[in-house]
């Protein structure tokens, strides 16, 4: 009985070995796309009042780590060995921060977990974020958020705006769909900005 448990056991660990052999590493990505001349974006606005974002909001599969493809017959799925380093959501509300300080429109622009009373509040609800499969073995990164402007004081929207922008995908695979989906996100950002520019409140 012994000797039969412990062919038994020795089997298993052989089998688990295998199996170990043969899953592939996962590969950790990020949304961090590289601006190419920032200062040339910034504004020049003197302004005094602060601004807040607010987490940005999403449906359950877009928060989590998943990179997400979709197909022309409503389907989805996400690639087995590739993740983003941390959800979407988190990541989009780090580089919106960043680039709206790029430009300068805001005296500060605070962060959701503060305590600071800003003058301000960006909201934002991620709607799409995702690698599109086409015809003919092609795809495309695409980003649409919507995103609210609010007075804090007087808690009325003064504007909203969706913005939706594309880039096509050069290697069909989770790396390509990355970095389609940076291009599509820097198109957002600099949108973002020159809305919020638009909606200057110390004019």
């Amino acid at each position: 009985m012994k000797i039969k448990l412990l062919s038994i056991l020795i089997a298993s660990c052989l089998l688990v070995g295998c199996i170990t052999k043969t899953v592939p590493p996962t590969n950790i990505y990020t949304i961090s796309p590289q601006w190419n001349d920032p200062h040339s974006l910034k504004a020049d606005i003197n302004n005094v009042f602060t601004l807040k974002l607010n987490p940005i909001r999403a449906s359950r599969e877009l928060k989590g780590t998943e990179i997400l493809y979709t197909d022309n017959f409503y389907s989805q799925n996400s690639y087995a060995y590739s993740r983003w380093n941390d959800t979407p959501i988190k990541l989009l509300q780090t580089f919106f921060h960043i680039a709206i300080e790029e430009m300068s429109l805001y005296k500060a622009v605070i962060p959701s977990i503060s305590v600071s009373k800003p003058d301000f509040i960006l909201e934002s609800t991620l709607l799409q974020l995702t690698q599109q499969l086409q015809k003919e073995g092609r795809s495309t990164g695409i980003i649409r958020i919507r995103f609210y402007l609010i007075d804090n004081k007087s808690r009325e929207v003064l504007a909203t705006k969706e913005f939706f922008s594309t880039a096509p995908v050069n290697n069909q695979n989770a790396k390509g769909a990355v970095e389609a989906i940076n291009t599509a996100v820097v198109d957002v950002a600099n949108k973002l900005v020159a809305w919020l520019a638009e909606n200057d409140p110390s004019q």
